[in-house]
């Protein structure tokens, strides 16, 4: 694996694991004392991250540092996590009444999808 390819793949690696906890960029590069700007060039393997700021993702994310370096399917940017991550921007700022209202929308929306796989 070429260096650019190991960036990429934490880059992937870091990013799905954001999304998958809907933390945004900005309360992320919060955490990490980091720009939200340099977060993204990190996420994109434009960047390069250091072993301080790996160890504390594994806090943050409850994830062993060696993760990172995994490259599968599944932690590649695909375009159902860039939807994921859509969303997450659009709620961020959201009060707990707003949130919960989101959450029973989509619940509703899993109803109706089991009910159009049942009938199928």
């Amino acid at each position: 694996m070429t260096k650019e390819q190991l960036r990429e793949t934490v880059g992937q690696n870091i990013r799905a694991m954001r999304v998958a906890r809907a933390i945004s960029t900005e309360e992320l590069s919060t955490i990490l004392n980091i720009t939200p700007g340099f977060l993204g060039l990190m996420e994109r393997g434009k960047r390069g991250t250091t072993f301080s700021t790996l160890h504390k993702l594994s806090d943050v994310f409850g994830e062993p540092i060696d993760s990172f370096f995994k490259h599968t399917e599944e932690t590649s940017y695909t375009e159902s996590q860039k939807l994921r991550e859509k969303v997450g921007s659009l709620i961020t700022g959201f009060s707990s009444a707003e949130l919960g209202l989101v959450i029973h929308m989509v619940k509703g929306i899993q109803r109706m999808r089991d009910n159009i796989e049942n009938d199928s």
